[in-house]
């Protein structure tokens, strides 16, 4: 006897379309992310409301999509001159030069070589700063831990009553901020301490309105926060002219912008300041992230003085590889980004035997934590096709993985993304065959000839990103004859941002559920994979998020008992002293075979898991980096339960702190 998944609801084709290089993310009315594109998007989904975000050079808009069946195709265009104006040109213009000078003046250099300084400016229109008294903003190390301010070497500037500084005295390092965003989630955002410097992150506070899901519904909301993509970072030594710091300032800011809308201001004055070995070490890293930018698109970066005698063809990198090299910093020295190391794997890439061997021995062999800059992920994801260690697995690149995307030239993430510990495949196919297996098997499920509208429908219960992956296969793997290779599955890892280990376990779930649509499987191994077999939705998740980096906290009713069942947790040690082992246990009136669903922080795939009452319990077992809120939800019973795992007693320290 089979299992029939239930019916899917009628699709129908929502085509997206706005001009080329604009990102366009299309949500569902629990906010959880469908699929993403660029330029145009074309997708098949069933009716009800839909949110559309655009973002383009540091702007956002986000338009309501209702999907009714009433056309054929429900076709939404976006005009970008819809976006929030601005007429400043760079990060750098928003920087008041007052602000920039006192700040030069007040840093001076400590003289020690190992020491290391971090300060948070925090600016925006004094009003707004007085609506948020605590924007959430603070220092962590790799590991997670809060920095401690330095409050006994606090630096006095003196500030208008529009602006904020916050200090840190540390060892060089890898660091990274968390702080509330405009969009009311507390993204995470890398940022190094390096040896006799200081590190100034200078950060933007503004107001947007957010439509937001309640009860099936969108409503508006005011949101107020600091703004990532306004983002500009450089490092002093502290003993500098102020005039060399403003122009350190505006030429960061310069260079952001053009990562940011894949423009090049690369001109003989800026080459000439990156050429400069006093020059701040992050500004050369940004101008070489720049150029490789721009030969990545194809454009001819030109050449200048002493190189132009040896200038090649258009479009040529040739002359520019000894000059790039050179600003790119030692990947190796203490604190310097992981964007460092991206970098000259991109430029090993691009100028293949070009690069020193000798030069390349030093270099280390991944990265742990996730770089500053969109550019130089994506560029690692890269590397880790070829060599899939290049890429750590740990919990902030977990989290990266999960959740980056919509602030560049910034990577920044959920912080709460990192909650979930990730699953390692236990397959060891290589990528290009399981993308192979993933469109065979697709090819079963929905026959050769109804690839379209055939497999989204039937993708239909999985959940979104499953969905777009599987799409996201087909459209990049099976069209026009193209050979499944290295160089479609970089495409392919490279479009979904998932390094190498994710993107092999992503395949390989995937063809797993795959072939429970094709096969008999029990309810348990459906259970398992997170397949959806009711059309029925937990009335938790219609209702409105009030925390959006713990999702569940609030939906369920906020009680641990209710109706004679009870949710509770047991807490071990996990493999590590980071990971804790969480046990979720549901008891009550049940009748054996009941079903509970187990709702769970939206950084855990799948985040919604079905157990089976037996004996009047039913338990799930999960591994965590933090504490989160579980939503219980027992469908026959009409009974829901809630548990936040960081206010109980017995949770450990990590739980409920994190």
């Amino acid at each position: 006897m089979s299992h029939d998944i239930t019916a899917p609801r009628p699709l129908f084709k929502l085509s997206l379309r706005t001009r080329p290089g604009i990102a366009i993310r299309l949500l569902d009315s629990n906010l959880k992310e469908i699929t993403r594109g660029s330029g145009e998007l074309e997708t098949e989904q069933p009716e009800g409301l839909y949110l559309v975000q655009w973002s383009s050079a540091g702007h956002q808009s986000t338009t309501m999509a209702r999907v009714d069946g009433s056309q054929k195709v429900m076709e939404l265009r976006f005009d970008p001159s819809d976006m929030e104006s601005s007429t400043t040109h760079s990060g750098s213009d928003r920087i008041d030069l007052a602000l920039i000078d006192t700040i030069s003046d007040t840093l001076k250099s400590s003289g020690r070589i190992q020491e290391s300084a971090i300060v948070l400016i925090v600016t925006g229109d004094a009003e707004i700063l007085k609506e948020v008294p605590d924007l959430r903003l603070r220092l962590f190390d790799r590991n997670d831990t809060a920095m401690r301010r330095d409050s006994g070497h606090a630096i006095n500037l003196d500030l208008g009553s529009n602006e904020q500084a916050y200090a840190y005295r540390v060892k060089p390092g890898r660091f990274h901020i968390g702080f509330q965003s405009v969009l009311n989630e507390r993204l995470g955002l890398a940022v190094p301490a390096l040896a006799g410097r200081q590190t100034l992150v200078f950060l933007t506070v503004t107001r947007t309105k957010l439509i937001v899901p309640d009860d099936g519904q969108f409503v508006e909301e005011s949101s107020v926060g600091i703004d990532p993509v306004k983002t500009t970072i450089v490092t002093v030594r502290g003993d500098e002219e102020t005039y060399r710091v403003r122009e350190r300032v505006r030429l960061a800011g310069l260079l952001l912008y053009d990562l940011s809308n894949g423009t090049n201001s690369l001109s003989r004055d800026v080459v000439s300041v990156l050429d400069d070995i006093k020059t701040d070490p992050l500004v050369r890293l940004y101008g070489a992230l720049a150029a490789l930018s721009a030969y990545k698109r194809g454009e001819d970066l030109g050449a200048f003085d002493e190189i132009a005698s040896v200038r090649t063809a258009a479009g040529s990198l040739q002359p520019w590889v000894a000059r790039i090299c050179d600003w790119i910093p030692n990947p190796g020295q203490p604190g310097l980004p992981t964007d460092a190391l991206a970098a000259h794997w991109e430029l090993a890439r691009a100028a293949p035997g070009k690069i020193s061997k000798d030069g390349n021995t030093a270099l280390p062999t991944r990265i742990e934590t996730p770089p500053m800059l969109e550019c130089a992920w994506l560029w690692a994801i890269e590397e880790s096709i070829v060599r899939p260690d290049a890429i750590r697995g740990t919990a902030l690149v977990a989290a990266a993985t999960r959740s980056s995307g919509g602030t560049a030239p910034w990577l920044c993430w959920r912080l709460s993304a990192s909650k979930a510990r990730s699953r390692r495949s236990p397959t060891t196919e290589g990528l290009p065959l399981l993308a192979a297996q993933v469109i065979e098997k697709l090819e079963a499920v929905s026959g050769p000839r109804s690839m379209g509208r055939g497999i989204a429908s039937k993708l239909k219960v999985l959940s979104p990103e499953i969905q777009a992956t599987a799409l996201r296969v087909l459209q990049i793997m099976s069209s026009g004859g193209r050979p499944i290779d290295t160089g479609g599955i970089t495409d392919l890892a490279v479009s979904l941002g998932l390094p190498a280990q994710q993107l092999r376990s992503r395949l390989d779930r995937i063809s797993k559920i795959l072939d429970t649509a094709a096969t008999s499987v029990s309810d348990a191994a459906q259970d398992e994979l997170g397949i959806s077999k009711r059309n029925e939705t937990a009335p938790g998740l219609l209702r409105r998020v009030e925390h959006r980096d713990d999702l569940q906290n609030g939906r369920f009713g906020g009680m641990a008992g209710r109706a004679g069942f009870k949710v509770s947790a047991e807490f071990e040690e996990g493999s590590s002293k980071n990971w804790v082992r969480i046990k979720l246990h549901v008891k009550g009136p049940s009748k054996d075979g009941e079903e509970v669903e187990f709702h769970l922080h939206d950084s855990f795939k799948p985040s919604t898991v079905t157990r089976r009452f037996k004996k009047g319990a039913a338990q799930l077992v999960v591994s965590a980096w933090g504490g989160f809120t579980v939503g219980i939800w027992i469908p026959v019973r009409k009974v829901e339960l809630e548990l936040n795992l960081a206010k109980l007693k017995a949770a450990p320290q990590i739980i409920r702190e994190r």
